[in-house]
């Protein structure tokens, strides 16, 4: 969906319903999966570390290469041609494949497994074909954070088995990927991402994923939920799952929370009248079925009541073209800052300042929690490491009712 290097979870595809899949899929450390890298580029260019080999899909060699060599691929119509150290041209997908102890490289980063290219819509499709426990190498420092130490292994643990289970939850024979290699699905960075505490906890877990009523599901995650988590029906279009429920953070016995080390636990963020009109005009049309252009200037923003967990549930925007309706996590993604920022969290209160005429001049938030909310706390997931409980502790506190299985 999911979301620092903490933090990237913030800006997944918060607006789409969180998939409410529950898998019967067999776990197999040796499954495949397919990251999209880029879905159309105009000429990548791939390489490898050592010796390699470019091939049609059905195995058919094009060139026998070495670790200086470089090809450029381009789509030609519905093929694709191939230039610089191998020539050819075809209609795909071409497979290119590294030789034992050689790896793949695209963009400057090394990948481990194949690089798949085909013709893709706006360029070529570059998929990294990768075994599902090394592709969680270059997943969960990412998500997780690339500077986690063995004192917080349990974390890392646990943000394994959630990121193995969003995986299996997303394989597709029907689609060319599984999976893109951003905030939209899980942010990957191939093997030049991976770290020793998160490749430890990814070796840790092999093969276990979260599990209810016997089935592997979705497990969304989120940087920080300020102190308690969401029910999953609070924040996307979506009825509730019996494991997405709110969930409390706080210190037992204490005013504190296990979140609270996060740097956005607390936040404010200020609105001019001018940077409110300007988000109204270009996000109100695609969140709020307001017209197109027209809206004019924002003249008041009014709650429209909080959910169970303390977030709010929608905002009512008057303007000067009329009056529309955003609610839940689609409220982040129109409360942008002026460089486009979306919104760190729902669970705000507004302080708004009129001038002598009754008209809004500025909008002042002050938050707590930086993501959806929905799921594994990840900053409380750390902290919690830190106090001694362990992987399956924190994935039971979060997700409640699930076990760590390996699947059926």
């Amino acid at each position: 969906m999911l979301p620092s290097i903490i933090g990237h979870r913030t800006s997944t595809a918060a607006t789409a319903d969180v998939p409410r899949v529950r898998t019967n899929r067999r776990v197999d450390a040796d499954q495949p999966v397919r990251i999209a890298l880029a879905l159309g580029d105009n000429s990548p260019r791939i390489a490898a570390t050592g010796a390699w080999t470019l091939a049609e899909q059905n195995g058919d060699a094009i060139a026998q290469l070495g670790g200086g060599d470089v090809v450029t691929v381009v789509r030609d119509g519905g093929s694709l041609s191939v230039s610089g150290a191998a020539r050819a041209s075809g209609r795909g997908p071409l497979v290119a494949r590294p030789a034992d102890g050689s790896v793949m490289t695209y963009g400057g980063k090394r990948y481990r497994g194949e690089i798949v290219l085909a013709p893709g819509r706006d360029g070529v499709m570059v998929i990294n074909r990768v075994g599902m426990e090394d592709y969680l190498r270059g997943v969960v420092p990412l998500e997780i954070g690339t500077d986690r130490t063995p004192f917080e292994s349990a974390a890392v643990e646990a943000q394994a088995v959630a990121a193995r289970s969003y995986a299996y939850t997303k394989l597709d024979d029907a689609r060319p990927y599984d999976m893109l290699a951003t905030v939209t699905d899980q942010v990957y960075g191939g093997m030049d991402a991976e770290r020793p505490v998160a490749n430890a906890a990814v070796d840790a877990t092999r093969d276990m994923v979260l599990m209810y009523d016997g089935r592997i599901i979705n497990a969304p995650y989120s940087a920080n939920a300020g102190g308690v988590t969401a029910a999953a029906s609070e924040v996307w279009k979506t009825g509730d799952e019996p494991y997405l429920v709110s969930v409390s953070d706080r210190i037992p016995g204490t005013d504190h929370f296990y979140d609270e080390d996060s740097p956005k636990f607390r936040w404010s963020r200020t609105l001019d009248a001018a940077t409110l009109a300007s988000a109204a005009a270009r996000y109100l049309p695609q969140y709020a079925h307001a017209p197109k252009g027209g809206i004019g200037r924002v003249l008041g923003v009014r709650e429209l009541g909080r959910t169970p967990s303390g977030r709010v549930a929608g905002l009512q925007f008057e303007t000067d073209g009329g009056s529309f309706t955003v609610r839940a996590n689609d409220i982040r993604f129109v409360l942008r800052a002026p460089g486009g920022d979306i919104l760190p969290s729902t669970l705000f209160t507004m302080e708004p300042e009129l001038d002598d005429d009754g008209h809004l001049v500025r909008l002042t938030l002050r938050g707590t929690g930086n993501g959806h909310g929905v799921g594994m706390d990840q900053w409380g997931a750390i902290s919690r490491a830190r106090a001694g409980q362990d992987f399956r502790t924190i994935l039971s506190t979060y997700y409640p009712g699930t076990t760590v299985g390996r699947g059926s």
